[in-house]
């Protein structure tokens, strides 16, 4: 599944605001193949482990609850915690 480019007004504001879904991952949890994710919030404090597709990648990281990560990934990995993954 390709992710939609966000310089298209209508793409960007679907993005922006969820509508294209998200899935929810806890421990042990992995994103789903082929699948990318515009943004990660963070429910209870986890460590996750992430490939971004520019930037740095995570390698079992832990963040607090409350946290949203930006960026776009290709695969999440929860280590421990619960997260969701916004849909790009």
């Amino acid at each position: 599944m390709a992710y939609e480019n966000v310089n298209a007004t209508p793409n960007f504001q679907r993005q922006v605001l969820g509508q294209k879904g998200f899935r929810k991952l806890r421990t042990g949890g992995s994103s789903t193949a082929g699948e990318f994710y515009r943004a990660i919030t963070v429910l209870a404090d986890a460590s996750i482990t992430l490939s971004s597709e520019a930037g740095d990648d995570l390698t079992a990281e832990t963040i607090p609850a409350g946290v949203t990560i930006y960026g776009l990934f290709s695969s999440i990995t929860v280590v421990s915690g619960d997260v969701l993954a916004y849909i790009a």
